[in-house]
């Protein structure tokens, strides 16, 4: 059993940990121990000759020790400061056009689909679940200029506990594909009520 003035541990790990810091670019960690407390903190990185101790304190045993493989190491979570998330759904594909054709003919058209909310959950659920898999554990999406479609980003994102800023698009001036854009009012008053309905949703 732990100490009273210790939160409960959700895991523990042995194995190697990789990590920056102003000392070291790369500092390679072998052979530490890893405890995780169940509102997802890191309560502890010691080396693995502490376990008797650490086991002492924290109230976990042997058995409850998740061990890394050789070929495994964990590492701090991805940071995207640029994502358009309704490009998503057609990721790796349309490079034939230079930027301004690439916009018209597939971006826009694209993003005005967004107004359908289950369209919208369909391709953001796929998003953020492709970039947590990938190690993003935070994240910078742009959204479309639709409001419902943003805050529904915003709560599939904090649904599946990733960190992220999402926006919305503002765009008042589109002639390529005139139906994909908003009045400078409505964008503005859009975006207020996104803020205001995310802290009401989310907190």
């Amino acid at each position: 059993m732990g100490s009273p003035h210790t939160p409960p541990l959700a895991h523990v790990f042995r194995g190697t940990f990789v990590h920056s810091s102003c000392a070291s670019p790369a500092d390679i960690l072998h052979g530490r121990l890893l405890g995780v407390d169940d509102t997802g903190k890191i309560a502890f990185l010691e080396q693995t000759d502490q376990q008797e101790q650490l086991a002492k304190k924290w109230g976990f045993r042997a058995s409850d020790i998740r061990e890394l493989s050789n070929h495994e190491f964990f590492m701090p979570g991805l940071v995207d400061a640029h994502i358009h998330a309704p490009q998503y759904s057609f990721t790796g594909t349309r490079v034939d056009l230079p930027l301004l054709e690439w916009l018209k003919t597939y971006t826009f058209p694209t993003e005005a689909k967004f107004k359908d909310n289950d369209y919208a959950e369909e391709v953001y659920t796929r998003v953020v679940r492709r970039t947590l898999k990938n190690g993003t554990t935070t994240a910078c999406y742009f959204g479309t200029i639709h409001t419902d479609a943003s805050l529904l980003l915003a709560e599939i994102v904090d649904k599946f506990g990733q960190r992220a800023y999402v926006g919305k698009v503002c765009m008042d001036i589109n002639n390529a594909v005139p139906e994909y854009k908003e009045t400078t009012d409505d964008s503005v008053k859009d975006t207020e009520s996104l803020e205001e309905r995310s802290f009401r949703s989310l907190g």
